[in-house]
């Protein structure tokens, strides 16, 4: 019984250690499955992880791009801007200085028209005056000349017109000397360009001034000439009496009657010489009159042609101003989006340092952590193999011993106490490790997450990064579209003359070509006619030489006038002749022929009859006629 009992007790025994060991193994085989699991697991969070850092490395040096391409349009916005403003001064100087140069212009031709015509009023008051002073002593020579007649004794009343004489030479000789200062003085002052156009009006004016000044002095010479005849006829001896306010002088003289005729007739010449003159001054004076009516009226024209080119100017000053305007608000509103992408460029970058530092922060975690779970991970395949090894050496052991069990069940429920402990031991070990796998996917998570909302975070960044590059190349398109546009109608200014140009051109080259095409389709149907010409004479000299050759042996053989009963086909055609129709000659060669063949005529003899002849014969007889293998005449 006892033996039984013992026996029983062994195996159940072996059966609990069997149990054991299984469990054992399945536990080993479940942590090396995990094992397996977390270090795949591990491998591959650490390659997502390199590639996210690749990732990132990729949008850093994107956003370094992005940021220096920014910078780069900021830097052409900023010279486009320079430059306009500078063009724009440029554009504004040149018109102050036209618009100040014309304002100059204008008030120099005013000034020079206002002096001009003071000078023509002064020239026409001292002309007005002169004449004036001219008739009055017209009249009382006239009224002298009349006191004079109806005297006839001798008085010694004549007109002393030495005295006349001097008063006018001296005040022509002081008109003179006027006119050419003044002319002196305008000359001297007109030194600008623009003046040209009155000057060409003055210098007929002053040519005439002039003309009238010579005929002046000329007047004082016939009056000195008059006041020597005059003291050549009055005796010496003779005392002068005081002047008048007319300046006349009562000279005596005790002349003869013929001396006083003669002296009489002087002053009468004179007189109608004065008046002569004075006629030839007054049309003078009114050619002067229409001529400087016309240098006013030319005046205002040129004063109303400035009036237009002001107010052009003043046009042209305020659409500049609008396109300055124009200009400073776009420049405004390139500098305002300017400062706004600055300002947004300083957050992003703030935000980029800020998620850098993040990322770098995280990435030192994670680092630490990966080096944490590596030497967990050791720590566990240590244990693992220090188990395996423990279990190898274990399961050596009890496989080389013998199995003692225990001869009482004390000892027996000793041992099994013993190997519950043990296993409840590795259950513990077993739930510890898989909490520490559990914490590992979670944290695993959670980087995960933290990852993707970094990504997220930057693609958005990205995003409006993008979106403000494409509003600035948009800027920059747009100005450069306006600095093209402005260039292309320049040059579609430029071209439009050209086109012109061109087109005169391709006009007179048209005309040119179908000079060219005409005299082409002519000279291409000249040579069709002369190579149709050349191979009707070669086909006509084949055949003309195949038919003497022909000629020459029948020669040889037989007569050329051909019997009836010799011939049955037509040479040429090669159709039967019938019997009941009588066959035709040829009156020249004498062979016969068909009807057909035989329709030519070829008029001989003195009286000219009709003679029905072959093709052949035909063409050798008639020299104007197309060969008999032609449709048309020989070219002649």
């Amino acid at each position: 019984m006892e033996n039984g009992k013992n026996f029983q007790l062994d195996e159940d025994q072996h059966e609990q250690l069997n149990y054991l060991e299984m469990e054992k193994k399945k536990m080993t085989d479940e942590f090396n499955s995990q094992r397996a699991k977390m270090k795949e697991l591990f491998l591959q969070k650490e390659g997502e992880l390199l590639k996210k850092i690749e990732e990132n490395n990729i949008l850093v040096d994107q956003i370094t791009k992005l940021k220096n391409e920014l910078d780069d349009t900021k830097s052409q916005l900023v010279v486009d801007s320079i430059r306009l403003e500078s063009d724009f001064e440029v554009e504004k100087r040149k018109a102050e200085e036209e618009i100040a140069s014309l304002q100059r212009l204008v008030h120099e031709t005013i000034e020079e028209s206002s002096s001009t015509r003071s000078l023509y009023d002064q020239e026409l008051t001292k002309l007005q005056s002169y004449i004036q002073y001219l008739q009055k002593e017209i009249e009382h020579l006239k009224i002298e000349n009349s006191q004079y007649q109806q005297q006839n004794t001798n008085q010694e009343h004549s007109l002393a017109p030495s005295v006349v004489i001097n008063a006018c030479k001296g005040f022509a000789k002081k008109l003179g000397a006027d006119a050419f200062g003044s002319s002196d003085e305008k000359n001297t002052e007109k030194t600008q360009e623009d003046v040209e156009l009155l000057r060409s009006l003055v210098e007929p004016l002053e040519d005439q001034i002039k003309a009238l000044k010579e005929k002046l002095r000329a007047t004082d010479e016939q009056l000195q000439k008059c006041k020597e005849c005059s003291h050549l006829i009055m005796e010496p001896g003779r005392s002068t009496v005081q002047t008048s306010e007319r300046m006349i002088l009562h000279n005596t003289s005790t002349n003869t009657s013929f001396d006083m005729q003669k002296s009489d007739n002087l002053i009468c010449d004179m007189c109608s010489n004065y008046e002569t003159q004075l006629v030839k001054e007054q049309q003078n004076v009114a050619e002067l009159k229409n001529k400087l009516q016309k240098a006013e009226k030319a005046a205002e024209r040129h004063k109303e042609e400035l009036i237009k080119e002001i107010g052009f100017r003043k046009e042209m000053e305020e659409k500049w101003s609008e396109k300055r305007e124009e200009h400073k608000q776009q420049v405004a509103e390139l500098t305002k989006i300017t400062d706004c992408t600055e300002q947004d460029l300083k957050e992003l970058k703030q935000y980029f340092n800020e998620a850098t530092k993040e990322i770098k922060t995280e990435l030192s975690k994670l680092t630490k952590e990966r080096e944490r779970i590596y030497q967990e991970l050791d720590k566990l395949q240590k244990e693992n193999e220090h188990l395996v090894g423990k279990y190898t050496i274990h399961s050596q052991q009890l496989q080389s011993e013998v199995i003692n069990l225990p001869n009482t069940v004390e000892e027996l429920h000793e041992l099994v106490l013993k190997n519950h402990q043990d296993l409840i031991i590795a259950k513990i070990g077993k739930e510890q490790a898989e909490e520490k796998v559990n914490n590992l996917e979670s944290s695993f998570l959670l980087l995960r997450d933290q990852m993707e909302l970094n990504i997220q975070e930057r693609q958005a960044i990205e995003h409006s990064l993008e979106q403000e590059i494409k509003n600035l190349r948009h800027a920059d398109k747009l100005e450069r579209e306006r600095r093209e546009f402005v260039a292309k109608n320049v040059d579609v200014t430029e071209n439009e003359g050209k086109i012109m140009e061109l087109e005169t051109r391709i006009k007179e080259l048209e005309s040119e070509k179908g000079e060219l095409k005409t005299r082409v389709y002519s000279l291409q149907q000249e040579l069709q006619t002369t190579e149709t010409v050349q191979r009707d004479f070669v086909r006509l000299s084949q055949s003309l030489q195949v038919q003497l050759e022909k000629i020459r042996e029948e020669s040889d053989t037989q007569v050329r006038w051909q019997h009836e009963e010799d011939v049955d086909e037509c040479p040429n055609c090669r159709n039967q002749f019938s019997t009941s129709k009588k066959k035709q000659h040829c009156k020249h060669c004498g062979q016969i022929f068909c009807q057909n063949c035989l329709t030519r005529s070829v008029q001989s003899g003195p009286n000219l009859r009709p003679s029905k002849v072959c093709d052949v014969c035909h063409t050798m007889l008639v020299k104007s006629s197309a060969p008999y293998f032609s449709k048309e005449p020989p070219m002649t």
